[in-house]
C-alpha cells in the first residue's frame, strides 16, 4: 500500500499540574470527514477545544485518516490558536479506496508513519491501526444493539463486532452516561472497572438570548407561525417522530390550538419512511414543518422563540438536543428513557415514549400555562449549568494520567 500523504506539525510539552506531562493522541478522523454537522464530529471538536483550554501541562497530537479536506482548516486554526508547544497535527489524507485497504489489512500502524503518543483516545467507537497499548475508546451509545429494529442488519452485524472487539482492546472505555455504561457492561460484557462515565456538554453557543438578540425573521423563514413546538434531531426511527406527530394530531383535534405548529429541525436519516408517512397522512400536515438541515444560528433562534421542546426519543446515549434547549431556557418534555433521566430528569416533564396521548396532554398543559413554562425554563437553565466541557476535560485528563501511571 502506498504511503499516505501527511501533515506533521512540531510537538512539545511543558510541565504544569501533573507529576509527568503526557503526549496524548486524539483520533479526529470523524471530524475531518464530517465536521461538526454530525454529533460525533461536534463531540470531537468540543472535546479537543476543552482539552487544549485546560490547565494541564500535556501536549496533544491530533491524528486521523480522512478522505476530504473540507474541515481541515478548522484543525489548522486550533494549532494557530493554542500554539505548537500545546498541539500538533499528524493526519493522513487518502482516497476512500486506500482507506478500505488500510482498514482491512490493519497495517501500517500510525506509528510507522510518524505518529507517537503516550496514549491514544479514539472518540468515536473505532480504533485506527496502532501499536499503542494505552487506548481510550468512547462509546456514545449502543442503540444498534438495544434497538436492532431501527437499524439495518448489515450495520448491526458490522458495528456490533467492531465495537465488541474495540472495547476489549481498549484499556478504558468512556461512556457518555450511566445508561450507556450499563449497556456496555450488559451487552458487551465489559469489566465495569474499565468503563468510566464522562458526560459531554452542550456547545456554549446555545444560550438564552437577550431580547435585543432575538431575530423574528428566522421563524418567518421556516413558516413556524407565532406559536410552535420544537423538536430537533435526525429523522430516524429511534427519535420516535411517529409518536410526536400522533401527539400533535391529538392536540390539534381538540380545536383549542389552531395557531400552534410543530417544527422538526433535522435532516433525513435512514428508515425515515414511517415518520414521513405519519406526517403526510396527518390531517394537520400543513401545520407540521420539517426544516431539513439547519444552521446553528437559526437553531439558536428557534430554541429561543419556541413555546416548548418535545423529544420522545426511545434511546439516547446522552441527549444533546434537550440539553441545548434547556441551556436556551426552553422548557422540555421528553421521554422517560435511557440517559434522558440523567440529562433532563426533574428539570423537564418526562413521559413514556410510547404513550403519545400522555405526551399530548402534557404539551397542552405547557401551552396553556405561562407560569408552568417559566417554572420549567428555570429548572432547565439550572440543570444545564451542571454540564460543562471544562468538567469533561478535567475528568478525561485525570483518567488519562491514571492510565499512564499504571505499570505496563
Amino acid at each position: 500500500m502506498s504511503r499516505p500523504s501527511s501533515t506533521n506539525l512540531s510537538t512539545g510539552y511543558s510541565k504544569r499540574n501533573y507529576r509527568q506531562s503526557l503526549k496524548i493522541g486524539i483520533d479526529i478522523s470523524t471530524f475531518l470527514d464530517h465536521g461538526p454537522e454530525v454529533g460525533a464530529g461536534r463531540y470531537i471538536l468540543n472535546l479537543v477545544n476543552s482539552l487544549l483550554s485546560s490547565e494541564s501541562g500535556d501536549t496533544f497530537i491530533l491524528t486521523g485518516r480522512y478522505t476530504t479536506g473540507k474541515h481541515y482548516d478548522i484543525i489548522r486554526d486550533l494549532e494557530k490558536k493554542y500554539g505548537r508547544d500545546r498541539v500538533s497535527v499528524k493526519v493522513f489524507r487518502i482516497s476512500p479506496r486506500i482507506l478500505k485497504v488500510w482498514d482491512r489489512m490493519d497495517w501500517p500502524p500510525l506509528e510507522c508513519l510518524g505518529f507517537k503518543a503516550d496514549l491514544l483516545h479514539c472518540p468515536d467507537y473505532l480504533i485506527p491501526p496502532t501499536l499503542n497499548k494505552n487506548i481510550v475508546l468512547t462509546v456514545h451509545d449502543l442503540a444498534f444493539i438495544r434497538h436492532p429494529e431501527f437499524n439495518f442488519e448489515w450495520f448491526i452485524s458490522k458495528y456490533s463486532a467492531l465495537v465488541r472487539k474495540n472495547t476489549v482492546r481498549a484499556r478504558t472505555v468512556f461512556a457518555d452516561s450511566v445508561s450507556t455504561r450499563d449497556d456496555i457492561i450488559k451487552f458487551l460484557e465489559t469489566d465495569p472497572a474499565r468503563v468510566e462515565v464522562i458526560y459531554p456538554a452542550a456547545d456554549s453557543f446555545f444560550r438564552k438570548l437577550d431580547e435585543s438578540e432575538i431575530d423574528k425573521k428566522v421563524p418567518e423563514k421556516y413558516n413556524t407561525g407565532q406559536r410552535f413546538i420544537l423538536s430537533v434531531g435526525t429523522i430516524e426511527p429511534r427519535k420516535n417522530y411517529v409518536a410526536l406527530v400522533r401527539a400533535f394530531n391529538t392536540l390539534k383535534k381538540t380545536g383549542r390550538y389552531p395557531g400552534v405548529r410543530l417544527v422538526i429541525a433535522g435532516q433525513t436519516g435512514w428508515k425515515s419512511e414511517d415518520s414521513f408517512r405519519e406526517i403526510n397522512e396527518s390531517p394537520f400536515k400543513g401545520d407540521i414543518i420539517v426544516t431539513g438541515k439547519i444552521t446553528d444560528g437559526d437553531l439558536l433562534q428557534l430554541y429561543n422563540q419556541a413555546e416548548l421542546f418535545a423529544y420522545p426519543s426511545f434511546l439516547e446515549g446522552f441527549g444533546l438536543p434537550p440539553l441545548e434547549a434547556m441551556q436556551c431556557g426552553l422548557p422540555v418534555i421528553c421521554s422517560d428513557s435511557s440517559s434522558l433521566r440523567e440529562v433532563v430528569g426533574n428539570a423537564g416533564i418526562m413521559v413514556p415514549p410510547n404513550e403519545y396521548s400522555i405526551l399530548s396532554g402534557n404539551i397542552a398543559k405547557m401551552l396553556d400555562s405561562g407560569q408552568l413554562r417559566g417554572e420549567y425554563s428555570g429548572k432547565g437553565l439550572k440543570k444545564a449549568r451542571t454540564f460543562s466541557w471544562e468538567k469533561t476535560a478535567q475528568r478525561a485528563i485525570k483518567i488519562y494520567h491514571k492510565i499512564a501511571d499504571k505499570k505496563q
